[in-house]
């Protein structure tokens, strides 16, 4: 098989990591998958990627993923610290060897998963977090390593599965959904098949420039921004239509309650990083993704049924 169609994925077996590996895979590519445990190993066989166990990002490890691949889509990061997971040991530091192996291993593009609201760092005080910060080191990484970087800077991605929709399925099952504040701030969700199509379209030569250190940064959002509340209203819609009831109220928590709780252990199981990102109200424009593409990108309403049609009944 030639090197233009070889890519290899970090954190394969997460959920844009899969829906990747299902589209390459099916576009003739032969994908090798970076994992981290047993489970990881099966679940990106089953999709028919080859895994690569790891504990981290250990140079050998590291090696064996990315020989002969033309491409490497990093796509294993944090959004908030757990344990000894830190932003800089992942983020950063996991971002600089993956780019220092992909130089040794003469791999020739790497796609790197940012986040929306990096290019307001110190700006907007919701993107000027440790986070954030840990993200735009990320990318100056990428860009000093000397490959051909495609950075994406994504909003919510939805599909089934995701957290997103899983943690309001759940609000669902309770009767009740926690909002921070009044809900006004906006999102742009995009929906994972088309994250996915993005990256598959840099590892076949679109989008970059020609030549070592051609570099280009895509915000990676949907065709449409609303409100968090306006979302959960589309959200109910789509769980009406798949038959799975919309009966729950919507309970507004005031932000300092909702920023205490979130320091304190979690906010419905955000840290506070994870509700920064809520409350960023970081939208784009999607013209950029459009013209990569090539296409219309999915509706918002279209992903929606989607992920709420695909995830496990809670």
């Amino acid at each position: 098989m030639s090197e233009a169609r070889r890519l290899a994925v970090t954190g394969g077996s997460g959920f844009v990591g899969r829906q990747l590996i299902r589209q390459a895979v099916g576009a003739g590519f032969q994908v090798t998958a970076l994992v981290r445990s047993q489970a990881a190993v099966a679940l990106v066989a089953a999709l028919g990627a080859k895994p690569v166990l790891a504990q981290g990002f250990e140079p050998e490890a590291l090696a064996l993923a990315l020989t002969g691949a033309s491409t490497v889509a990093h796509l294993a990061h944090i959004g908030a610290e757990r344990g000894e997971a830190t932003y800089r040991a992942v983020n950063v530091e996991g971002t600089r060897r993956v780019a220092a192996s992909a130089v040794q291993a003469g791999v020739r593009r790497l796609v790197l998963f940012s986040g929306l609201g990096v290019a307001r760092y110190g700006q907007n005080p919701r993107t000027t977090s440790r986070y954030f910060l840990s993200k735009l080191e990320a990318e100056v990484e990428t860009y000093r390593s000397g490959l051909e970087a495609a950075v994406f800077r994504p909003s919510y991605v939805l599909g089934p599965g995701d957290g997103l929709v899983t943690g309001l399925l759940l609000g669902l099952a309770a009767g009740a959904v926690e909002i921070p504040g009044d809900g006004a701030y906006r999102m742009q969700p995009i929906a994972v098949a088309d994250a996915a199509a993005a990256i598959l379209t840099v590892a076949q030569g679109g989008g970059l420039r020609a030549g070592s250190g051609g570099h280009r940064v895509l915000d990676l959002v949907g065709p449409e921004a609303v409100s968090y509340r306006h979302f959960l209203a589309r959200f109910a819609s789509a769980v009406r239509a798949a038959g799975r009831g919309a009966g729950f109220e919507i309970r507004s928590v005031p932000l300092e309650e909702a920023n205490r709780r979130a320091r304190e252990g979690g906010f419905q199981g955000l840290l506070p990083d994870e509700l920064d990102c809520m409350l960023c109200d970081e939208v784009a424009d999607p013209a950029p993704l459009l013209a990569l593409l090539g296409r219309p990108l999915t509706p918002l309403d279209a992903a929606l049924a989607a992920a709420v049609e695909g995830t496990g009944r809670v």
